[in-house]
């Protein structure tokens, strides 16, 4: 048998495997920021037996008027209040989420073949999502954020195709999960896409509009939300404290780091960790620095693009390249937790895939060094915590390992777009070529 079948044949064995796992552990294990977020204040009027379901009282949101994360969520999900238990809830969605991470490969798989016509992608992208550490996490926990990445790789699909209103409405439907994609209608301005813009604009108004009739928006504010939002902007100062337990604790740019925390995975974290083993490294400088490179390196190339004469398929790979580009910021720039990296799965895939139809080795293996790094616990924590006598998962976050993949993600993405400005029609023969 050829090695390359082989390993093929391997590949889908584990990732198989490993979505067997999964779907044992999601029977048994399914609590998490969605089930802390529930059950929202109109379960109390609509299904009192749900609102006082003993296996709610562990809910962050139990018998409290408030709602913990923004409108999308409780409008997609309103049906689940009729259900009497989170145990009936979590049972209920399984199969729909399943079907959601299903539909969110397929169009990733529709776009990128539509992309790269004649390259093999089917195993590639097949292994790459679905050992996906973020994405089984999702599933397991019943996140919400299993459906953020179904809209978000459909909304890919019809950017590509230019059918840009219908893009711009699952961009306004994604922005009321929680807020930081507002950053996709940003982008949608910054090209240009009036359509796009009204049609995002239309979808928040009906979102805001419905919200407020059947849940009222003053209690979507009355909580954590809007400490979260001005976390945001805490960047010019830091510094850290031991508590009474002499624990270090964050403040400043790092607050909400502590060092046993075990949850949280954006750059900010990341960067406050690695601060706190080597204090001489200002976090909130380098992070600035950071944004500075990505900001005017994005706004350069889109200038540059702008101004250059691109054939039809660097124009679907330039619109995959730059929403790939402002997703990986919303997802690891902001206020995230592990789960929310799913979301990574689609610039993941678009750099997957661009890389081998060029066949571009070096490319892929700084490609692979950022996926792992990122998330490929093929192997279960539950296994090997005991094999190496470890917390494996404590390990992974406590270090940063993530803030390097993250890092090295975007770099990837920079510099990629960047090299696509690099292109020009060849004169007279009307392909591109590289200047």
């Amino acid at each position: 048998m050829p090695t390359a079948r082989l390993f093929t044949i391997l590949l889908v064995a584990i990732t198989c495997t490993r979505i067997a796992t999964t779907l044992w552990a999601a029977m048994w294990n399914n609590r998490g920021d969605f089930y802390a977020s529930l059950p929202g204040t109109y379960v109390k009027h609509l299904n009192p037996t749900l609102w006082n379901s003993p296996d709610m009282q562990g809910a962050m949101g139990y018998h409290l008027d408030t709602y913990y994360h923004g409108p999308t969520q409780y409008l997609t999900l309103y049906p689940i209040a009729f259900l009497d238990s989170y145990e009936q809830i979590a049972w209920a969605l399984l199969p729909l989420l399943v079907a959601a991470i299903a539909g969110g490969w397929l169009c990733l798989y529709r776009t990128l073949t539509h992309l790269a016509p004649g390259v093999r992608i089917g195993v590639p992208l097949f292994a790459a999502a679905f050992l996906f550490f973020p994405l089984l996490q999702a599933l397991i926990q019943r996140e919400f954020e299993v459906i953020i990445f179904l809209a978000l790789s459909y909304g890919l699909l019809q950017l590509v195709r230019n059918r840009l209103a219908t893009a711009g409405a699952v961009f306004g439907y994604v922005a009321w999960f929680k807020y930081i994609p507002l950053l996709l209608l940003g982008y949608v301005l910054l090209r240009g896409w009036r359509r796009a813009a009204m049609a995002f604009a239309i979808t928040s108004v009906a979102i805001v509009a419905m919200t407020h009739l059947l849940f009222g928006l003053e209690e979507f504010y009355n909580n954590n939300v809007p400490g979260h939002a001005a976390q945001v902007f805490r960047v010019f100062e830091y510094g850290f404290f031991y508590d009474r337990g002499g624990v270090l604790n964050g403040n400043g740019f790092c607050t909400g780091w502590f060092e046993t925390e075990t949850t949280l995975t954006n750059l900010r974290h990341g960067l406050c960790a690695v601060s706190a083993r080597i204090p001489a490294l200002p976090p909130n400088v380098i992070y600035l620095l950071i944004c500075a490179a990505v900001a005017i390196t994005y706004l350069v190339t889109h200038v540059r693009l702008t101004r250059s004469e691109l054939s039809q398929a660097d124009e679907g790979w330039r619109r995959a390249l730059e929403l790939s580009i402002v997703i990986t910021v919303c997802a690891c720039f902001f206020f995230s937790h592990y789960y929310y990296l799913i979301v990574l799965i689609i610039p993941l895939a678009v750099l997957l895939v661009r890389f081998l139809a060029a066949g571009q080795g070096a490319y892929l293996a700084a490609w692979g060094c950022s996926y792992l790094m990122i998330g490929a616990l093929v192997i279960p924590t539950g296994i090997l915590s005991p094999l190496t006598g470890a917390d494996v998962w404590a390990w992974y976050v406590g270090s940063g390992l993530f803030l390097y993949g993250e890092l090295l993600l975007i770099a990837l993405l920079m510099l990629e777009y960047w090299r696509l400005a690099s292109r020009r029609v060849a004169a007279g023969s009307g392909q591109p070529a590289l200047s």
